[in-house]
């Protein structure tokens, strides 16, 4: 169980992939609700390391790969309800390719994320932040002014 009872600064990635058609996202369910999201590569900054260390750790943990060429986007402020909780986050949104181009098959697939499962797969880029009928909402809030024009 996680504790949302502090702020949290996390730094995540956009992956696009080789033809510039998609990016990687993994895809998260809230437990209260059942409600299915995407969310961007990344996760927790830890204490004493940079956001732009922890992308780079964060993408060889969930995907076993390394990420290059990665630059800021921008930070971005969550405020959230998962799990039936209030969540707050700061989000240093990052770019970059992967040395290993692209390791998440076409399909999607499983990743151990350090003993976690979770799933990864390709979201067209052109495809609108709060999701429609054929892509779910991208995750964290506050994407859309930073991500490459859609």
């Amino acid at each position: 169980m996680l504790d949302r009872s502090s702020i949290r600064v996390k730094a995540m990635v956009y992956l696009p992939n080789a033809a510039g058609t998609h990016h990687a996202v993994l895809v998260g369910e809230d437990p209260d609700g059942g409600r299915r999201f995407h969310r961007l590569i990344g996760g927790g900054v830890e204490l004493g390391e940079r956001a732009v260390e922890a992308v780079v750790r964060e993408v060889a943990e969930e995907l076993h790969a390394t990420l290059v060429e990665h630059r800021l986007l921008g930070v971005v402020e969550n405020i959230f309800t998962y799990d039936g909780e209030q969540g707050h986050e700061v989000v240093f949104v990052y770019a970059g390719h992967l040395a290993e181009g692209d390791v998440v098959p076409p399909e999607g697939g499983w990743y151990d994320d350090v003993g976690v499962p979770m799933w990864v797969e390709w979201r067209p880029i052109a495809a609108p932040v709060d999701g429609d009928d054929d892509t779910l909402p991208l995750y964290p809030d506050g994407l859309g002014s930073l991500l490459p024009v859609r």
